[in-house]
């Protein structure tokens, strides 16, 4: 007997891997003979950027360099702040199963702790803790069978995303700024950092045109003390996408790879321009989305079905949501350090602790490492640094979270306030970029094979005996009858009528 199947295609992408790793990078440094001996360690923060994220055969390669800002107080009589930058490169693999170099990946890194080693007054050693986190898709293209003549089915409608278009590009942004002429002119800078601060993407044909905003700060020193600047660098970029198209869901990254700032003299050979140069790296991929129904299970009443079936890894793109919430806390500077005259400098960098339920919302943890850099009224020690954790707390409606969702957060706005006896207070707001996951797994039926059955050697009459957990298809598939045979036999209307049965006539 020949079966007669309606089939359909469908091709999907899929969430082949999902990982995260942790590990270091370290850098040995000599302070250069040009600049004095450390008396004491100020701040040392850090900045990683990945450049390169390769898929090869059962794992992925992550690799990027990570930037690191010292800041100390000099061995001079005056204990003036220098600055040193030094870096390293970090290289992880991620132990992936199936996982092919010609697929897609998404990454991102970030910096989880800073510490260091001083061993003398001119050589010390940093490292930093990193957290990788990448995802691999993969594509399948089937010819799933959707109907068959004669047998009992069950199915679904499989709503999935295909990746169709991908790209990538590079891109260097370079500008200048004039310094506030309202304070003495700039001597070195001491510490820099760039970030994306917002981008949007509009699609044409073929292409991915994506403009945003870089923000720079830099903490400088010069007559007038230390000084610190902050200015905004709007960018455009034309990613060319072979088969991107304007219906497409489109998932995209801006990253930074690395920057680059100096002073420059005006015309009075003064510094009072900060010329700065940030590399950019733009990754694009484009969904379609794709629907059909699908079988998940079949039985042919008086014949042997055999069903292959096959487990499929399906995800639809959600575009990620971002919420702000407050950072608030106080804290008691050290009294040894001098009572403070000015701020110069707050900021820090936050981590997610914990994601969980909490009835039907959604609790998210983290806390913010803060570090203040001011100047104390004490002329033995005239600058000080201090850093402590502020706490904070979010929560988000779960009903649309199917699973625990991804959660990265960023501070802005930081701001403090300094009353008597030394007390800070500090407030800011952490932004929580929230990826929910569209991702889930289904198994369905690919291949069907009729075979012969064996002579039926069961009673003429059989009953079945009803329990909680089982449904009219299960007692159905199980005596290989149809469900409308079985309903007939027992005047079953509907199958919430099967509650009220302790037992059922099986139709032979």
């Amino acid at each position: 007997m020949e079966l007669k199947v309606t089939n359909a295609a469908l091709e999907a992408s899929g969430e082949l891997f999902r990982g995260e790793n942790t590990f270091g990078a370290e850098s040995d440094l000599i302070v250069p003979d040009n600049m004095p001996d450390i008396l004491s360690i100020l701040q040392i923060s850090a900045n990683a950027a990945t450049s390169a994220c390769d898929p090869q055969n059962d794992r992925v390669l992550l690799t990027g360099n990570v930037f690191f800002n010292i800041l100390y107080v000099a061995d001079t009589p005056k204990r003036e702040v220098r600055a040193i930058n030094t870096g390293a490169v970090f290289s992880n693999i991620f132990s992936a199963s199936g996982v092919r170099d010609s697929m897609p990946v998404m990454s991102e890194v970030s910096v989880s702790s800073v510490s260091y080693d001083l061993a003398n007054c001119r050589k010390l050693s940093v490292r930093s803790e990193l957290k990788g986190r990448i995802t691999v898709y993969n594509s399948a293209k089937l010819d799933l069978p959707t109907a068959v003549e004669g047998a009992e089915i069950q199915s679904m409608q499989v709503n999935c995303s295909v990746i169709k278009a991908r790209g990538s590009a590079q891109e260097t942004v370079t500008d200048s700024f004039v310094l506030p002429d309202t304070v003495a002119a700039a001597a070195q800078i001491l510490r820099d950092e760039v970030k994306i601060l917002d981008k949007a993407i509009k699609i044409i044909r073929s292409k991915a045109i994506i403009k945003g905003t870089i923000g720079v700060s830099a903490l400088y020193d010069g007559d007038g003390g230390i000084r610190k600047f902050t200015g905004e660098i709007p960018f455009t970029k034309v990613v060319n996408v072979d088969g991107l198209e304007e219906n497409m869901d489109v998932e995209y990254t801006v990253d930074i790879q690395g920057w680059e700032t100096e002073l420059s003299s005006d015309e009075s050979g003064e510094k009072r321009t900060l010329d700065v140069e940030t590399m950019l790296y733009f990754n694009v991929l484009g969904r379609l989305p794709q629907s059909c129904s699908a079988i998940t299970d079949a039985y042919y009443p008086g014949h042997r079905l055999v069903c292959e079936k096959r487990r499929l890894s399906l995800s639809a793109y959600t575009p990620p949501e971002t919420e702000e919430c407050a950072v608030k806390g106080s804290v008691r500077l050290p009294s040894a350090a001098g009572d403070v005259d000015r701020v110069y400098d707050i900021g820090g960098s936050p981590i997610i602790t914990r994601i969980a339920r909490d009835e039907e919302d959604i609790v998210i943890e983290g806390a913010a490492a803060v570090s203040v850099l001011y100047r104390t009224l004490n002329p033995e020690f005239p600058t000080a640094s201090y850093s402590f954790e502020v706490e904070f707390r979010h929560r988000l409606a779960g009903d649309k979270y199917t699973e625990l969702p991804r959660v990265t957060a960023e501070l802005k706005n930081m701001s403090c306030s300094v009353s008597g006896g030394g007390a800070l207070e500090v407030r800011g707001a952490a932004v929580l970029t929230i990826a929910g996951s569209a991702a889930g797994d289904i198994e369905v039926v690919t291949g069907l094979t009729l075979e012969e059955e064996t002579a039926d050697e069961s009673p003429s009459i059989l009953i079945s005996y009803m329990t909680s957990d089982r449904s009219l298809w299960e007692i159905a598939k199980s005596y290989n009858v149809s469900r409308d045979k079985l309903m007939a036999a027992n005047d079953i209307k509907t199958e919430e009528e099967l509650r009220d049965r302790r037992a059922l006539i099986i139709p032979r």
